[in-house]
């Protein structure tokens, strides 16, 4: 209802009151769903109002119209409810507290002032209509039917209604009903491919199958020049398991259209099912290299095998796929979808360099795809060039500044080429925009603790890597790199141990950790057990490690083997890592521990 015409229409001096207890109104007759409205019956009084009351309710109803234009709809729900407190008759205010409430995705709780609205003014379809729809999304089909029968009894020739009523009665398994509904369509419509589909998939639910074929055949009857609706009926009777008919009714469209790619698509699928792989593949090419079907409908098709594209049922194999996007790219050069899914195809076959190059070219074609920057500057970190990567992170940023994702691999990408107050920079707009995204906040404070460390910043190193661990606890790598950190700067030696012991229990081989856990030990001056890990590490891959060799020479010289230490830290240099200590040279020299 229109808001201009509401304050005109409605007298405001003389209210009419509704009243659910009493007498019933005189009907003829009356239908399941108006005794649900009125299960007691209907009895009207009317009320005088003054002129400060019709004010007060004028003033109401006018903020809550005047919020919702705004968009703020809480204040608005709050005004209708005033309206109503002065005017509990007024049917527009429930039906707009209704719409609100369901807007809000409280759907359950829209129910009750939609019916109280449709119970004031049972004859709005509007107020009808959504209430049925509330039923229906409320999972509460009977109700919706009944409804969508009174809307329909007082509007029989609404389209809308009709379809409606269609499917909340086939829906509820009452067949016959729904085409009854769907027939009163087509009679106010004509014959309409949609309904005649509709119901054909009806009949053949109630397993009618002659009414099935009859209706795809009244169809082509009707307009004998769409080819596409023999090729429904040949993949009807293919489903039926009436090939010969089927292949017939394909032959046919081929005669007299020999360019209709979709019926190609229909003996491909005819083909497979008698197990003729090489007729199968003809037909497929066909259909993908004709101009003819709609894109989504090729794109669809080729879907279930790309998503099956490693098991041994499948029918097509690489060579068959690398054709079919050719075909795909010549029919459709301009469908930034066709290469997302080539990109995809690409990186599964380990084709790095050709997907990105798909990708570019999809975002070329589009380039607010935020879903498609994510994965193409994924898969450019390692395709690309650190100088290439950084480049193309800042180009996404500056079309999603605040996709939080596109931050941190920009963040990651300043780090790659030296740039950690940069990096720094966008790792913070992604604790900015991540909020809801708990993993990606820990992580992202995890290597802001790496970086502002790098930085020479410990105090905001320790801050953030325990922000990540207040998020997760168990962020091995931020638990490993903290402890180290600690045990460096020799501070809080107790919980370093504490941390990389949750992590060796984790994680009890690796190389990194287990070293971890041996230099805290070894800071707290317990030599002889930081042996006994450092061998772990050792053992587990850490021989070929500069600093795991340092460190075990360290180890070995405060356990009073000083040849073997020295041995070690020649070890350790011969590496070039350039993590090991300034310090090592004169270790060797002096063939002593040197922090």
């Amino acid at each position: 209802m229109r808001m201009k015409n509401f304050l005109g229409i409605i007298n405001l001096t003389i209210l009419v009151v509704i009243l659910l207890t009493g007498g019933c109104r005189s009907v003829s007759k009356t239908s399941s769903f108006e005794n649900r409205l009125y299960p007691e019956g209907r009895k009207f009084t009317v009320k005088t109002v003054d002129e400060s009351t019709k004010k007060r309710f004028e003033y109401f109803l006018m903020e809550a119209v005047r919020h919702k234009m705004i968009g703020d709809h809480n204040k608005s729900v709050l005004y209708y409810k005033e309206a109503l407190s002065v005017d509990s008759t007024c049917a527009t205010c429930y039906f707009e507290l209704a719409q609100l409430i369901y807007q809000s995705g409280d759907v359950k709780n829209a129910e009750g002032f939609g019916f109280k609205a449709v119970q004031l003014d049972p004859n709005n379809e509007w107020f009808l209509s959504f209430l049925s729809k509330i039923y229906h999304q409320n999972n509460k089909p009977e109700l919706a039917l009944e409804a969508a029968k009174f809307l329909v009894k007082q509007h029989p020739n609404n389209i809308e209604h009709l379809y409606s009523l269609a499917q909340f009665e086939y829906s509820l398994g009452n067949f016959d009903k729904g085409i009854d509904a769907l027939n009163k369509v087509e009679k106010l419509l004509g014959k309409n491919e949609i309904l005649s589909l509709e119901k054909h998939n009806i009949f053949v639910q109630k397993k009618d199958f002659k009414r099935a074929e009859k209706e795809l055949l009244d169809l082509l009857s009707a307009f004998p020049g769409n080819l596409n609706y023999r090729v429904y009926l040949g993949d009807y009777y293919t489903q039926r398991n009436q090939l010969k008919h089927a292949f017939l009714q394909y032959n046919k469209v081929i005669s007299g259209d020999p360019g209709n790619g979709n019926v190609y698509f229909s003996l491909a699928n005819y083909y497979l099912i008698i197990n003729d792989t090489l007729k199968f593949k003809e037909s497929l090419f066909k259909a993908f290299g004709s101009s003819g079907p709609e894109f989504e409908n090729k794109f669809q098709k080729l879907v279930p095998f790309l998503v099956n594209i490693d098991e041994k049922s499948n029918p097509l194999n690489q060579s068959d796929f690398d054709k079919i996007f050719n075909l795909f790219l010549v029919t459709h050069p301009h469908e930034s979808k066709v290469f997302v899914l080539y990109a995809n195809y690409l990186n599964h076959k380990g084709k790095v360099n050709e997907a990105l190059n798909a990708y570019e070219n999809a975002l070329l074609m589009d380039e607010k795809q935020e879903e498609i920057w994510q994965e193409f500057l994924f898969l450019s970190l390692n395709g690309h060039s650190n100088a290439d990567f950084l480049k193309h992170c800042k180009y996404g940023i500056k079309i999603f500044p605040e996709n939080a994702i596109l931050q941190y691999l920009t963040g990651v990408a300043y780090s790659f080429t030296g740039n950690r107050n940069e990096a720094i920079e966008h790792l913070n707009l992604v604790i900015k925009f991540s909020k809801g995204n708990s993993k990606l906040e820990s992580q992202t404070y995890g290597f802001l603790g790496d970086l502002y460390y790098q930085e020479g910043n410990s105090a905001k190193s320790f801050e953030s890597y325990q922000k990540a661990l207040d998020i997760d606890e168990n962020l091995l790598n931020v638990l490993n790199n903290f402890s180290y950190y600690l045990s460096v700067e020799e501070v809080n030696l107790e919980k370093a141990e504490k941390m990389i012991s949750k992590v060796i229990e984790l994680e009890p081989k690796n190389a990194t950790y287990l070293d971890t856990y041996a230099w805290v030990l070894f800071k707290r001056e317990r030599f002889f057990e930081a042996l006994f890990i450092i061998e772990q590490a050792l053992n587990y891959g850490g021989n070929e490690n500069g600093v795991i060799l340092e460190h075990y020479g360290d180890i070995l010289y405060k356990n009073g083997n000083v040849e073997k230490a020295v041995e070690f830290w020649i070890k350790a240099k011969e590496t070039n890592d350039d993590d090991i200590s300034k310090n090592i040279e004169k270790k060797i020299n002096e063939k002593r521990y040197i922090k």
